[in-house]
């Protein structure tokens, strides 16, 4: 598991009520705490973790930090190394999806000074926040949050290349030859390098042979190209270093073949021909240090469906009320599909939608079409790429447009509603005039069957279905 709230994922305090004596930052540091004999600062000792000052009054300090990486919370380590007669009596944990509505996840729970105190929990939901309570103040050094990542659909499948290692992902290392200085999970870490220290560095080899390190890709899918970033690595960069691909981890066949690779910089390198992984293994000839590691290319469709199945699952209820009514505003729909969660595949979710779409009424489906703007205005990032074959038409077609658009409303009283991806605004004008000639009730079917269309290809984004 990896722990979602650390600095090197990204993990940042949001808010803390007090940090008098130690900075809450200290907090989510990646290094294990220490101790320094003799540092004291102007406000006391100096101590590596997050510390409040003596409480005098009714309360408990408590510290807000946004998890660098999203996902269900499976353990958790409150650590109070050091600290001995300054430590909180007790501590709970609340988790929230990143909206300020915070729920229990660990109970008001005893806790004793310099020692470490794991928990393991079960929570379903997809947590993006968590708020650590002390009670009534103290100070403690590390708080681990571990768990599975469930990562955004911008990571899962951006509009380019996905980095399919990213530890975002659940990409993982499984073993190398050496790492005397610094382990090779720092490579798949989604920050930027902060030093040699947060890379893989080998010792210096003496004899014959090269380095290596194995990894399992988060998502499999067709490789592309790598970046082998040696940033901070100048005097110690490998020479060259060769990648190689497998499906089992067993067998494995070349992608790059000993690429020279300069200190210090991004290096780029492109596959001859893109090839279908689930594992990768870089290796540095003859040894030295690299910051991180980059495996580009385009994950399954099935791997990145499942990966956001698993996010639709694990939203707070609310968080899925909001996914769904991205893809059509209809409340009664929205509500039957939040209550159909979990969802066992991407077709169980397409066939629920069709069939709650068969129980509307007339009411419903107004309100779906009031959610659409006009063919032709500009919308909301969906809409606007929806409509995308508008983007190109000529001033005439855009003021036909508006006729159209206005005599439609004028005769059903609501929003006209077409399916516009892949259309031209000449073909959406032209099908807007053969509807003119409906009547009320065989528009509003029409529009409904334009609706059903609009609302599976949003859906089917959404759950990567376009990779």
């Amino acid at each position: 598991m990896i722990d979602l709230i650390s600095e090197r994922v990204g993990g940042e305090v949001v808010e803390c009520n007090d940090e008098f004596f130690a900075e809450a930052i200290n907090l989510i540091k990646a290094e294990e705490p220490v101790w320094k004999e003799d540092l004291y600062t102007d406000r006391g000792k100096w101590m590596d973790g997050w510390e409040t000052r003596r409480r005098r009054e009714p309360g408990h300090d408590w510290c807000v930090i946004s998890l660098g990486i999203p996902g269900r919370v499976r353990r958790v380590t409150v650590d109070t190394s050091f600290f001995t007669g300054n430590y909180p009596e007790e501590f709970s944990l609340d988790v929230s999806p990143g909206n300020d509505v915070w729920s229990e996840l660990v109970p008001r729970t005893r806790l004793e000074g310099d020692a470490r105190a794991t928990f393991e929990v079960e929570s379903p939901y997809r947590v993006a926040a968590v708020r650590l309570n002390i009670y009534p103040d103290g100070g403690v050094a590390r708080l681990r949050v571990e768990g599975d990542p469930i990562p955004s659909m911008q990571i899962v499948c951006p509009d380019g290349p996905t980095d399919l290692i990213d530890a975002r992902l659940g990409g993982e290392w499984l073993e190398a030859s050496d790492y005397h200085y610094s382990p090779p999970s720092n490579l798949l870490m989604p920050t930027e390098s902060a030093g040699m220290w947060d890379g893989w560095e080998t010792r210096r080899r003496r004899g014959p042979g090269h380095d290596w390190a194995t990894f399992r890709l988060g998502l499999p899918g067709m490789v592309d190209s790598f970046l082998v970033d040696t940033r901070h690595f100048k005097g110690n960069c490998p020479g060259w270093v060769s990648v190689h691909l497998s499906e089992d981890g067993v067998d494995w066949a070349g992608a790059v073949d000993e690429a020279e690779v300069r200190p210090d910089t991004f290096n780029e390198l492109a596959v001859g021909e893109p090839t279908h992984a689930r594992f990768v293994r870089l290796s540095l000839h003859p040894d030295g240090g690299v910051a991180r590691f980059r495996v580009l290319g385009r994950p399954d469709r099935d791997a990145a469906g499942g990966l956001r199945l698993l996010y639709l699952n694990s939203l707070f209820e609310e968080a899925a009320r909001g996914f769904f009514f991205t893809t059509c505003v209809a409340k009664a729909w929205v509500e039957a599909m939040v209550t159909g969660r979990p969802y066992e595949s991407i077709d169980a979710v397409l066939l629920r939608a069709a069939a709650v779409f068969d129980t509307l009424d007339e009411d419903d489906w107004l309100q779906a079409f009031a959610g659409h703007p006009r063919i032709g205005e500009r919308g909301g990032n969906t809409e606007n790429r929806e409509q995308a074959g508008t983007a190109s038409a000529s001033r005439e077609v855009l003021r036909d447009l508006v006729d159209v658009n206005r005599r439609y409303e004028e005769k059903f009283e609501f929003t006209y509603i077409v399916y516009a991806t892949g259309r031209t605004a000449t073909e959406m004008l032209s099908i807007a005039k053969e509807r003119l000639d409906n009547d009320r009730s065989s528009e509003i079917a029409a529009a409904s069957a334009e609706q059903r269309r609009i609302t599976e290809t949003r859906l089917r984004r959404m759950l990567c279905q376009e990779v």
